[in-house]
C-alpha cells in the first residue's frame, strides 16, 4: 500500500511538474504572440502615419519651391539693376502663374525690396503699414537666407488657416513671401484620421500651434498655453522625447501617439484610443484564454507526452547551441602595443585567432579577409585601419561599419573609444561585432518604400533628387528633363481626380518605357515629373529619347478622356563634363525651358542654352 501510495504521489508530482511546465510554456507563447501581434498593429499604424507625413511634406515642399524659385529670380533681377516697378510686375506675373498651375490655395507673392513693400496681387497697404514690424519679416531676417515657416493663423476675412513662407534675399534686407491657404492640409488630415472612436489626426508646428486637426474647431489653437489639458499633455510629451511612439493617459483612458517630423518645423500625429487600437487584439486573446483553459483541463495528456517533450527540449537545446555561432563577439584592443583581448567570442572566431594575441590590426584584417564578402572588403579594410582611428574618433565615442559576410549575413562592426593616453591620443578601443541581418534587410525594404512614389511606382521627389545629386557630385554628366502635363487641373475638374490619377500613372509608364534602365525617372509632385539620362550630352541623342517619350504619350489610351489628348511641356538642360551645377540650378534652367514650352500647343520641348 505504501509502495502504491508512493507511486501515486510520484505520478502526482510528475503531473504537477508537467502541468506547471505546460502553464509556463503556454504563458510564454501567449506573451510572445501577444507582443508580435501588437507590434504588427503598431507597424501598420506607423506606415499610415508615414504616408500622412509624406503627403503633408509633398504639399509643403511645393510651396517652398515656389518661394525659392521666386527668390532666385528676383535676386537675378536685382543683380541686373531691375527697378522696383519691374520687380513688382514680376511679382504680379508670378502670383497669377502660380495661382493658375497650383492647387495649394496660394494667396499671392509679396515682400519688401529696397525698403518698399510690393504686392503681387496688386494690393495697396494702409498708409501706416510697416512691414518691418511684422513677424514674417523679422523671422526671415533672423533666419539669414533659410526658408521660414510662420506660425499658422486664421485669416479674419476668409476664416481659413493661413501660413506665411518667407526667405531673406542675399542683400540682407529684402524679403520675399507667400501666403498659403491650408485647405489641402485639412483635407489630408481629415482623410488620414484612423477609424475608431476618440481617434485623431493633427499637424503641430514647433511652437505647439495646431496647423490642421481632424477636429476642425481645434485649428489655430496653441497646445502650450494650458487651456487644453489633454492636448497640452500630448504636446509636452512630444517635445520632450525623441520617440516616434509614446503613450499618454487622460480620464483613465490611455492613448497611443504616433509621430513623424517634417523637416525641423512640423510634426504630424495620430492620437488613438488604445481600446480602439487594440480591440481586435483583445478579442483574439479572450478567445485564446478560453482555449488555454481547455488545454490546461486536458493537461493529463501532457504526462503521457513527457518523454517526448523531454527529447524535444534536448533537440531544442542542441539547435540553440548551433545558433550561438552567430551571436555577437567583441575584443579589447590596445593601440599602444597592437594587442587584443577577448571579451565575447565564439568557437569559429577562436579557431581563427592566434594564441599570442599580438599584431591586432594585421590579425583582424586577415580574419576579415577570410570571413567577409568581396563587396565589403574595401570598406572594412579602411574601417580597420588603426592609423586613421584616432582622427575618426576625435569628436565622437563610436564609429561603425556594416558589412556582408561570405555566408550572406549582414553584420555591424563598431569601434568604441575606451580610454586615451596623456597626450590625448587613443590608447584602447573595443571592437564589437553584432548580427544585423534582419534589421539591415528591413531597413533596405523601408528605404525603397520611402523613395518610391506610391501612386506611380517610380521614384518620388526625395528618392529621385538624392540619386541625381549623387550623380552630379560624382561628375556624371547627362541630360536633365523637367516636364508637366498641360492643363492638368482641368482634367481633374472635368473628369474627376480618379481620371487625373490614371493620367499621372500613364505618364510615369511612358517615362519608364522611353528612358533607359540606368536613367533616373521620378515624380516631383502633382503633375510634375523629371528624368536624368547620364552620358546623353547633345540634342541629337536626347531628341531620340524625347521623341520616343512623346510617341508613347500620344498613344496613351484612357477611355474616360474620350478624344482628349494628353500634352506635355518639357524643358531640357545638359550637364556637361566641365559644368559645376547643383541640382537646384539644373532645375531652375530646365524650368525656364518648361515655361517656354507651355506657350506652344501639343507636346513640346525647349532646350536651355546660355545664349538664349
Amino acid at each position: 500500500m505504501i509502495n502504491k501510495l508512493t507511486s501515486v504521489i510520484h505520478y502526482i508530482k510528475k503531473f504537477l511538474i508537467a502541468l506547471m511546465i505546460a502553464l509556463v510554456f503556454l504563458c510564454l507563447d501567449f506573451y510572445v504572440h501577444f507582443r508580435s501581434v501588437k507590434q504588427n498593429i503598431i507597424d501598420s499604424v506607423e506606415r499610415d502615419v508615414i504616408q500622412y507625413a509624406t503627403e503633408t511634406d509633398d504639399f509643403l515642399s511645393e510651396s517652398i519651391d515656389i518661394v525659392n524659385v521666386t527668390a532666385d529670380s528676383i535676386e537675378d533681377m536685382m543683380d541686373k539693376g531691375a527697378s522696383l516697378r519691374e520687380i513688382e510686375s514680376y511679382l504680379v506675373i508670378q502670383s497669377n502663374a502660380f495661382s493658375d498651375v497650383s492647387d495649394k490655395n496660394l494667396v499671392g507673392v509679396y515682400g519688401v525690396f529696397d525698403g518698399e513693400y510690393l504686392d503681387g496681387m496688386a494690393g495697396k497697404p494702409e498708409d501706416d503699414f510697416a512691414p518691418y514690424e511684422y513677424k514674417w519679416y523679422k523671422d526671415a531676417v533672423e533666419a539669414d537666407g533659410e526658408i521660414v515657416l510662420g506660425s499658422p493663423y486664421v485669416d479674419e476675412y476668409t476664416g481659413s488657416t493661413i501660413i506665411t513662407i518667407s526667405k531673406l534675399l542675399k542683400d540682407g534686407k529684402s524679403v520675399v513671401s507667400i501666403d498659403v491657404g491650408f485647405d489641402t492640409i485639412q483635407k489630408i488630415t481629415e482623410n488620414s484620421v484612423p477609424d475608431g472612436k476618440r481617434n485623431y489626426a493633427l499637424v503641430l508646428d514647433s511652437d505647439g500651434m495646431v496647423v490642421a486637426h481632424s477636429l476642425v474647431s481645434n485649428n489655430g489653437k496653441s497646445y502650450k498655453n494650458g487651456d487644453e489639458v489633454f492636448w497640452d499633455s500630448v504636446a509636452d510629451t512630444l517635445f520632450s522625447t525623441d520617440d516616434n511612439y509614446f503613450e499618454v493617459q487622460y480620464d483613465s483612458i490611455r492613448y497611443a501617439v504616433f509621430n513623424r517630423q517634417i523637416g525641423n518645423e512640423w510634426h504630424v500625429l495620430f492620437v488613438m484610443n488604445e481600446d480602439s487600437l487594440y480591440r481586435s487584439l483583445i478579442i483574439i486573446y479572450i478567445v485564446l484564454s478560453i482555449v488555454i483553459v481547455v488545454i490546461l483541463g486536458s493537461a493529463i495528456v501532457f504526462l503521457m507526452q513527457l518523454y517526448k517533450r523531454s527529447l524535444e527540449r534536448d533537440n531544442l537545446n542542441t539547435q540553440l547551441k548551433a545558433i550561438s555561432s552567430i551571436y555577437a563577439f567583441a575584443y579589447m584592443i590596445d593601440l599602444n602595443w597592437d594587442t587584443y583581448e577577448e571579451i565575447i567570442s565564439n568557437e569559429v572566431m577562436r579557431a581563427l585567432l592566434v594564441d599570442e594575441q599580438k599584431h591586432a590590426m594585421d590579425t583582424l584584417k586577415l580574419i576579415m579577409n577570410m570571413y567577409i564578402d568581396e563587396s565589403s572588403k574595401r570598406n572594412v579594410k579602411s574601417f580597420l585601419d588603426f592609423a586613421t582611428l584616432d582622427e575618426r574618433l576625435s569628436d565622437m565615442v563610436t564609429v561603425t561599419q556594416e558589412f556582408l559576410t561570405s555566408n550572406n549575413t549582414w553584420y555591424r562592426a563598431r569601434f568604441i573609444s575606451i580610454d586615451r593616453n596623456d597626450d590625448g591620443t587613443l590608447r584602447r578601443v573595443m571592437l564589437a561585432v553584432e548580427v544585423i541581418d534582419e534589421e539591415k534587410r528591413q531597413r533596405d525594404r523601408l528605404q525603397i518604400l520611402s523613395e518610391t512614389d506610391r501612386m506611380t511606382g517610380i521614384l518620388n521627389r526625395g528618392g529621385g533628387e538624392a540619386k541625381i545629386r549623387e550623380m552630379l557630385d560624382g561628375g556624371r554628366s547627362g541630360m536633365f528633363c523637367l516636364m508637366d502635363a498641360d492643363k492638368f487641373k482641368s482634367i481633374n475638374d472635368n473628369y474627376g481626380h480618379g481620371v487625373g490619377d490614371k493620367v499621372l500613372i500613364e505618364i510615369a509608364n511612358c517615362l519608364k518605357k522611353s528612358f533607359r534602365d540606368n536613367d533616373i525617372v521620378m515624380r516631383l509632385g502633382g503633375d510634375e515629373f523629371a528624368a536624368y539620362a547620364p552620358t546623353v550630352l547633345n540634342e541629337k541623342t536626347g531628341q531620340q529619347i524625347i521623341d520616343r517619350f512623346f510617341y508613347n504619350i500620344d498613344n496613351i489610351n484612357i477611355p474616360e478622356l474620350e478624344d482628349r489628348k494628353i500634352c506635355i511641356s518639357m524643358g531640357v538642360v545638359f550637364y556637361k563634363p566641365d559644368d559645376e551645377l547643383t541640382f537646384d540650378e539644373l532645375y531652375k534652367k530646365a524650368d525656364q525651358g518648361t515655361y517656354i514650352s507651355k506657350k506652344h500647343e501639343g507636346n513640346y520641348v525647349s532646350y536651355y542654352n546660355e545664349e538664349n
